[in-house]
């Protein structure tokens, strides 16, 4: 079974409370056992006046030999000053005068128990004496009626101050604890949103207690260098990316004339040819050869045959649709997929733009206009080819055949023609 484990508020309620509590406790105990104690002492002394008093009034009785008197003398002071009983011995121990109230005994429960527990002597003896020579004796028996109302009140007032004391220790502890909720539920919020949705942009307001308050600063300024270094993070995560996908279409464009390359090409092929399969379509492929570029570099140079190549790419990009891709092989071989196509005379049809654009001179340098005729090899899947490298060889036999032809023309594959003009 997990261990249930202590609250922060919890230990700080019983860190304040029992303290206070017990300290009022204490306090008031201390100051009922010093009233209890002086009043015990008060009580005896009354007690011993009240029967050297009774000595000296019942002297001049016991004297004249006067009972009557004398118990009525006995009378008044039991009724006046609450005893339970008082008696005067004669000089031979014998009864001279008795007196007692109706109680007969302690008044009440708690007197009684006073009384047993003998918490104060409830009996003075006091010697009669005239002259020198010794009369009687005075005893006096309290009836422990004071203490017991003095127990009442005092464990009243004692109660009464205990829940006082609960209630006042409770005040401070609350208030100690709404202070200290208030800052650590703001500081755990903030851990939280940290931890669980990765949220560094809070920031915790100043404290009224000093060690949260140095402590949310110091979280504040940590979120802060996170926050910074996220975002630096974040910038290089962006910069590479921008790097990767330019090294990305660097990998996939000719660099000369900004067209796919051949790995480029490769790919989209393959995922044109798997998609046509998929939804049993059509694609075609077109095989373009520059019919002069040898004597174009031999004549003219390097530099006028990489402009030739450039002006080819973008006279091609112009005779098909966007969606269709014109790659570059390599040296003079250009290639373009068509996808989809409906069928022979789609590719036809395209073949006749490239042948109409490239009809146009190209001015190389002052007063030298080059022609720039190609040659053009077409195959289609998946009539003539059933996947994308025998798709492109067919393409490749067809631009062969149409520059055996005469070149400047575009001829489609024929798998006997072709053939044929492989093997010799």
């Amino acid at each position: 079974m997990k261990a249930v484990r202590k609250t922060l508020f919890g230990v700080l309620r019983h860190i304040i409370f029992w303290p206070v509590a017990l300290t009022l406790l204490v306090s008031a105990t201390m100051f009922a056992m010093v009233s209890f104690h002086s009043l015990r002492a008060q009580q005896e002394n009354n007690l011993t006046l009240v029967a050297r008093t009774t000595a000296y009034a019942t002297e001049a009785a016991i004297m004249f030999d006067d009972r009557q008197t004398a118990n009525e003398i006995l009378g008044e002071i039991v009724a006046r000053e609450h005893l339970c009983e008082i008696t005067i011995h004669s000089a031979d121990d014998s009864i001279f005068a008795h007196a007692q109230s109706a109680c007969d005994g302690p008044v009440d429960r708690a007197a009684e128990i006073i009384s047993n527990l003998g918490f104060f002597d409830d009996t003075t003896r006091v010697d009669i004496n005239r002259n020198g020579q010794h009369m009687g004796i005075v005893e006096a028996r309290g009836d422990g009626s004071v203490f017991a109302s003095f127990l009442r009140r005092g464990l009243a007032v004692f109660v009464s101050c205990l829940i006082l004391a609960i209630l006042a220790a409770r005040v401070p502890a609350r208030w100690m604890e709404q202070r200290f909720s208030a800052e650590l539920a703001a500081l755990a919020g903030m851990a939280r949103a940290a931890r669980l949705e990765g949220n560094f942009t809070r920031r915790l307001p100043e404290f009224e207690i000093a060690e949260f308050n140095g402590l949310g600063q110091d979280f504040n300024a940590l979120f802060g260098e996170i926050q910074a270094r996220n975002a630096e993070l974040m910038l290089r995560q962006s910069q590479l990316e921008i790097v990767n996908n330019t090294l990305s279409r660097m990998a996939m464009r000719d660099p000369l004339t900004g067209l796919a390359n051949r790995t480029c090409f490769s790919e989209q092929l393959d995922k044109a040819i798997e998609k046509a399969r998929e939804s049993s379509s059509k694609i075609g492929v077109l095989y373009i050869d520059n019919d002069h570029f040898k004597d174009i570099n031999d004549n003219y140079g390097h530099a006028a045959g990489d402009a030739l190549l450039v002006n080819i790419g973008h006279r091609l990009r112009g005779a098909v649709r966007e969606s269709d891709l014109v790659a570059r092989l390599g040296g003079d071989e250009f290639v373009i997929l068509l996808a989809p196509v409906g069928g022979e005379d789609d590719l036809q049809h395209v073949a006749n733009k490239v042948l109409a654009a490239m009809a146009r001179k190209l001015r190389l340098i002052e007063q030298v206009d080059v022609e720039l005729g190609v040659s053009i090899g077409m195959a289609l899947f998946p009539a003539q080819a059933d996947d994308s490298v025998a798709l492109l060889r067919a393409a490749d036999h067809a631009m062969y055949r149409a520059k055996r032809l005469g070149r400047g023309r575009a001829c489609m594959y024929d798998p006997t023609v072709d053939a044929a003009l492989e093997e010799t």
